[in-house]
């Protein structure tokens, strides 16, 4: 059985907020566990009044900036472990992936995120996560998808199973699934193993034309070279590259016929020693979102670069 407990607290509204996090971060204080809060800033300010001076308890981080790529969240999560569990000691964490602003892209893959958590940690230390789930900002599709990716659901003030829960290994694989696909008048080329130099070249002047910022550009060339390198090792040789912008977001994709099989694959902080699998790393810490789909027949990653 899980030590990990992985609860969606389906809630409405700010009374509904404090209502269902604040009697869980009072019993971790109580109990002397170290508890994590990652939410937005204006749901930390509500908690702070709320606690007073247990606030100084408690470690809060704005879910906004640590989780604007989905990707980043579980290496936090990660990281909290390392630094204050022990076989004895539970600890506890609140974390809010998804809010109203987010994009249908970032809402897939925050979902993806949600079941690979049980993956993650399913083995490991005791501890207990509550993820908050707004019945009155989020669509239905939202709030059943959180139904299907949580062991457990807290709603109206009691905690049950999930009857929707689909266990990781009964559910389709992480890179499972296509992504839509790119606009008609997209830039597309193929590339070998001889390109690097032009293609860094050419993301340059496109990112520049749509005036992504000299720091984002930088970013996303670096991020767009790896996995171009990537392809070229791991996936026949070479691949085709597409590129193309909607409203103030940059789009590239790379597809290879190579195949990704690993699932937390650019989750999992790469350990000092390792000598590969840090791309997807950089890639997931370079991009605001990053998406994955793999199948036998090739993978395909594409990655989204706002405009500053």
């Amino acid at each position: 059985m899980s030590r990990f407990h992985h609860e969606a607290l389906l809630y409405a509204g700010w009374r509904g907020f404090l209502e269902g996090t604040l009697p869980f971060v009072s019993d971790a204080i109580a109990a002397e566990e170290p508890i994590f809060v990652a939410v937005g800033d204006d749901k930390t300010e509500l908690l702070r009044q709320a606690l007073g001076r247990d606030a100084r308890r408690v470690s809060f981080t704005d879910m906004r900036l640590l989780g604007d790529n989905p990707a980043r969240i579980i290496p936090a999560w990660q990281r909290f472990l390392e630094e204050n569990a022990c076989q004895n000691r539970p600890v506890r964490g609140i974390g809010e992936p998804v809010w109203r602003e987010r994009s249908a892209a970032e809402v897939t893959e925050c979902h993806r995120h949600e079941s690979l958590l049980n993956l993650a940690f399913g083995g490991g230390v005791a501890w207990r996560l509550l993820c908050p789930y707004d019945l009155d900002d989020l669509s239905e599709d939202v709030i059943e998808g959180a139904r299907r990716n949580h062991p457990f659901l807290a709603e109206d003030g009691r905690s049950r199973p999930s009857d929707a829960y689909v266990p990781g290994d009964a559910a389709p694989g992480p890179f499972a699934g296509a992504l839509t696909p790119p606009p008609a008048g997209a830039g597309e080329l193929v590339f070998t193993g001889d390109a690097t130099a032009w293609l860094r070249r050419l993301l340059g002047e496109w990112a520049a034309e749509l005036e992504l910022g000299h720091e984002r550009t930088e970013n996303l060339t670096l991020a767009v070279t790896e996995l171009a390198s990537n392809s070229v090792r791991h996936g026949g040789g070479g691949g085709t590259l597409r590129m193309w912008s909607e409203e103030r977001t940059l789009l590239v994709e790379v597809r290879d016929r190579g195949r990704i099989e690993e699932p937390l694959a650019g989750r999992i902080r790469p350990r000092p020693e390792q000598p590969a699998g840090r791309g997807l790393w950089l890639v997931n810490h370079l991009c605001d979102l990053v998406q994955i789909r793999s199948a036998p027949t090739g993978s395909v990653v594409r990655v989204h670069m706002r405009r500053a």
